[in-house]
């Protein structure tokens, strides 16, 4: 969030090798400066790098897995994260999906918009602590500029308002598969 504030700045974060091949490429070739966020759980990560082209632009969004039920909003590691859950839901029934922010600042609200406007419902998923972090600015924005549209409130699954915990507990503080299920289940009540 301190980067995102920072006016000028670009801040971009890749969920996947092939973003990560990509967008950093870009990011050295962009006229501005960029802060490149780089997920340390992605390090290890094997995927298909598209060698022709990029499939997005530096400050675009992109839509990771089509759905009609509910917007899964996320970025870096989360990504993965949200496409365990959208698969874990599907086999109950609900079609949930998945869209990849990518670049935090600038931000591409239309895409975002575009999908939650198609599916109705929204849960921002971000590692960061809850309070006064990009998923506060998100799920403002959605309140303010889809209201009408939306069937339920914007919810947040994000890290917990306390200091980063040390290494052994990581897993507990970020959001996980069953917090993230968690808050479908409750946005689907709506």
């Amino acid at each position: 969030a301190y980067f995102a504030h920072t006016p000028g700045l670009t801040v971009v974060t890749p969920s996947n090798p092939n973003d990560g091949y990509w967008m950093i490429q870009q990011a050295i070739a962009a006229p501005d400066p960029v802060i490149f966020l780089e997920p340390k759980r992605r390090y290890h990560e094997k995927g298909v790098v598209h060698l022709d082209a990029p499939t997005h632009g530096l400050h675009e969004a992109a839509v990771v897995r089509p759905g009609t039920d509910l917007t899964l909003i996320c970025w870096g590691p989360m990504v993965r994260t949200c496409l365990d859950a959208a698969a874990a839901a599907e086999k109950e029934g609900r079609d949930l999906e998945v869209v990849d922010v990518r670049s935090l600042q600038p931000l591409d609200f239309a895409t975002i918009a575009r999908s939650v406007e198609h599916t109705s419902r929204a849960i921002v998923v971000h590692e960061a602590q809850r309070n006064y972090g990009p998923g506060a600015e998100l799920a403002a924005r959605l309140q303010e500029e889809l209201f009408y549209v939306m069937e339920s409130p914007v919810l947040r699954v994000t890290g917990y308002d306390t200091p980063y915990p040390p290494s052994k507990l990581e897993s507990d503080w970020l959001p996980n598969l069953d917090r993230v299920l968690a808050a479908v289940d409750q946005s689907m009540a709506y």
